[in-house]
């Protein structure tokens, strides 16, 4: 018999291994980031969260990552006094954004050391997220299949742009991941550690983003699935109990994780302050049938930490349903549109991904094609048994996409994070089922190997050819990162990330001033002092307007999402520009041009 030539192959320590050089790249690429536009929120209330135990600040987002940020901040030593004095925290509803940037940028820290405080324990859920897939992967599937999953995750630029951001999407993959290993490990072995583990891993999940509240259905629906095949006419009820398990998990999740984590952020929260203020936030939500029972909670001790949940539920949804502006391939609207995450997706994962895909696809269609012939429903049930799991992954595939399409909200690739844990354990599996049906033909299985290792070094190369500027990712079929802004901006390419390095080429160049129309919520003059001179859309409506007030020319400069966003109107477009070469552009996110007269 054939020995395994990669039997003693250390497949875990080379996993660990990409980890390591991923979060390397990841902590040396965001160094000289400025904050993105939701950092300064995040951060800001997380810092409050662990020094005052109040939760008044952006209620729309759950607490974990921030608190992690906050905790950060208390050991770098935050001066915070000038913050809590303000009226972003003593009279305003919600001051998140003042308050952030009071607290970053005028409260006599050193806002740059603060930030990066701030962002290092992020890296924490990239870092259990690997860990999962690793383990899911290698327990479907092989070790083999596991290591390419971690290729995949770790060295992808979407995942590697998030994953050092103090937002929820992030933490909203690693989410899914865990409360999804969990739960389908309870359906598989249903002890009763199983279903306190399942349980507490879906009370974490729901502190990570309020969309990952589409468990509780998922979990209800695969449990349903779980029932149905494993239905047994003598055993009626026992066959029921998975069904009334996932009830419990889902109870238990919220009484004894979710509840408690609410109830210490709100403990010092005046309750007459958090009624008043829900009361406020929730009075333009249309169905009272679902604000008026929390308004009237968050009135109730004890149990107005679950209000403070439901208001963040409730806020989200209001959000989703109202939409967002948002530029996408030449058009500015506040409704979504159908096809714009599978093109965005399409167009900020690496084609390799694509090629690999299309590969699997391919080999699985093959294979479908010809049981196809042999249809018959037993063995459609016995294929769902056996593997059930791939079947529970694709079936959160199928709906995120679904509520994403039909959601009216385009907030940009980051919002399908949670589904990439699942594509890239499936695609892996894929890959794997490949290898086995040609490693016992020669020259089929060196082709095969021979793809992989291009496709493989390919991804590799498009991840270390965008470093450090992760976020402003597009493949070739975009015209790579400098035409990505054609498509796509916001969250996909310019979120406010490249002032400092804005500052750093001003200082180089030795520039005594700049206008500048800058999308984000960084203080523009902790950076760039007085040499920033602020702008807005319109200020300008040609070089001579400019001119009039720089006879001798000068140097004016507009972030990406502000420089398409402003077409939608003729008389604040930006287009006028579109005659002049940029003289640079920072991080592929900020456009500087020098008119002269």
């Amino acid at each position: 018999m054939k020995k395994d030539p990669l039997k003693y192959f250390p497949y875990s320590l080379v996993a660990a291994s990409m980890v390591v050089f991923a979060l390397f790249l990841a902590i040396t690429s965001v160094w000289n980031d400025a904050p993105i536009v939701d950092e300064i929120p995040h951060i800001g209330a997380g810092y409050s969260y662990i020094a005052k135990g109040d939760h008044r600040l952006n209620p729309e987002h759950p607490p974990l990552a921030k608190d992690l940020a906050g905790f950060s901040m208390m050991i770098a030593g935050t001066k915070d006094e000038a913050a809590f004095n303000s009226r972003f925290w003593t009279k305003d509803i919600n001051g998140q954004w003042e308050f952030g940037r009071k607290l970053l940028f005028d409260s006599g820290n050193n806002a740059v050391r603060l930030i990066r405080f701030a962002k290092a324990p992020q890296l924490i859920f990239f870092i259990l997220s690997a860990v999962i897939i690793f383990i899911w992967t290698r327990k479907l599937y092989s070790r083999k299949a596991a290591l390419v999953a971690i290729f995949l995750f770790a060295f992808s630029p979407t995942v590697m742009a998030h994953s050092r951001f103090v937002t929820t999407d992030m933490p909203a993959l690693f989410g899914i991941l865990l409360g999804s290993f969990f739960f389908i490990k309870y359906l598989e072995n249903q002890t009763n550690k199983n279903l306190w583990i399942a349980s507490l891993a879906f009370g974490v999940a729901q502190l990570t983003k309020y969309s990952v509240f589409l468990l509780v259905p998922f979990f209800l629906a695969i449990a349903l699935i779980f029932v149905f095949l494993n239905f047994k006419k003598k055993k009626i009820i026992p066959s029921f109990y998975p069904l009334l398990s996932t009830i419990f998990i889902i109870a238990i999740g919220y009484i004894f994780v979710v509840w408690p984590v609410y109830y210490f952020h709100t403990w010092k929260y005046p309750i007459e302050l958090q009624h008043s203020q829900t009361q406020y936030i929730l009075e333009s939500y249309g169905n009272r049938f679902m604000a008026n029972p929390i308004v009237y909670i968050s009135g109730v001790p004890v149990i107005r930490g679950l209000a403070e949940y439901g208001l963040g539920l409730l806020m989200v949804n209001q959000r989703s349903i109202g939409g967002n502006t948002t530029y996408f391939m030449g058009e500015v609207r506040n409704w979504a549109w159908p096809q714009y995450f599978p093109i965005v997706y399409f167009i900020k994962e690496p084609l390799p991904f694509w090629l690999l895909l299309i590969t699997a696809l391919l080999f699985s269609t093959a294979k479908m094609k010809f049981s196809i012939f042999n249809f018959q429903f037993s063995k459609i049930r016995d294929w769902s048994k056996e593997h059930f799991t791939e079947l529970a992954m694709l079936l959160w595939l199928a709906t995120y996409w679904y509520t994403s399409i039909r959601a009216n909200l385009n907030i940009g690739v980051r919002h399908l994070m949670p589904v990439y844990g699942f594509t890239f354990i499936i695609l892996s599996g894929g890959l794997a089922a490949i290898y086995t049906a040609v490693k016992k033909k020669p020259n089929s299985l060196y082709a095969f190997c021979l793809l992989l290792l291009v496709l493989f070094s390919w991804y590799f190369y498009e991840n270390l050819s965008i470093y450090p500027y992760y976020l402003t990712y597009f493949n070739q079929a975009a015209g790579r990162p400098s035409n990505g802004y054609l498509y796509v901006v916001d969250s996909n390419l310019d979120w406010g990330q490249d002032l400092k390095r804005l500052t750093n080429w001003v200082e180089k160049n030795n520039i005594s001033h700049i206008y500048l129309d800058y999308f984000g919520w960084a203080d523009q003059n902790y950076y760039l002092g007085n040499k920033v001179i602020r702008i807005y859309a319109g200020k300008y409506n040609n070089a001579r307007d400019f001119l009039r007030d720089n006879p001798l020319g000068g140097y004016i400069a507009v972030s990406a999402t502000y420089f398409m966003g402003s077409r939608e109107k003729p008389e604040t477009s930006y287009a006028w520009l579109d005659n002049y070469k940029p003289v640079t552009i920072i991080g592929n996110s900020i456009f500087v041009w020098h008119i002269t007269p």
